[in-house]
């Protein structure tokens, strides 16, 4: 488990909004390392998020900057319910979350937002995945 920065942009809620932004960060040589969609927001985690935000900026979007955090995880029945446990036991609540994984790959990433970010790195500090 780390700590990273996502992007949080607020997005209009029509036909090409999404290619607008992906044909930004891609003129920028910007990578995409994960994203979550939503009515009127996006999420995104890329690999240099000061040069995304400039961007963004400059093309008028609303965007900012949050601490989140990105887990490594084996792809099998109940890793996640593991972490959600942990978290939960510990009082700290999830704000969102997202990922994906294919259903061969050993291992896939999660990215979640909780409320006590700090405290749930110390709490997974020595967890093993």
């Amino acid at each position: 488990m780390e700590k990273i920065i996502e992007l949080y942009i607020l997005l209009e809620n029509k036909p090409g909004t999404i290619y607008d932004l992906t044909r930004l960060l891609k003129k920028k040589r910007i990578n995409i390392l994960a994203i979550g969609l939503f009515i009127d927001t996006a999420r995104i985690y890329v690999d240099a998020p000061e040069r995304a935000i400039q961007a963004m900026h400059e093309q008028g979007y609303a965007v900012e900057q949050r601490e989140v955090l990105s887990i490594k995880m084996p792809n099998r029945p109940g890793a996640l319910m593991e972490i959600t446990q942990k978290l939960s036991n510990a009082g700290i609540n999830i704000i969102n979350l997202y990922g994906a994984m294919e259903k061969d790959q050993k291992r896939g990433r999660i990215i979640m937002e909780v409320d006590k970010t700090d405290l749930a790195l110390d709490l997974f500090k020595n967890h093993k995945y």
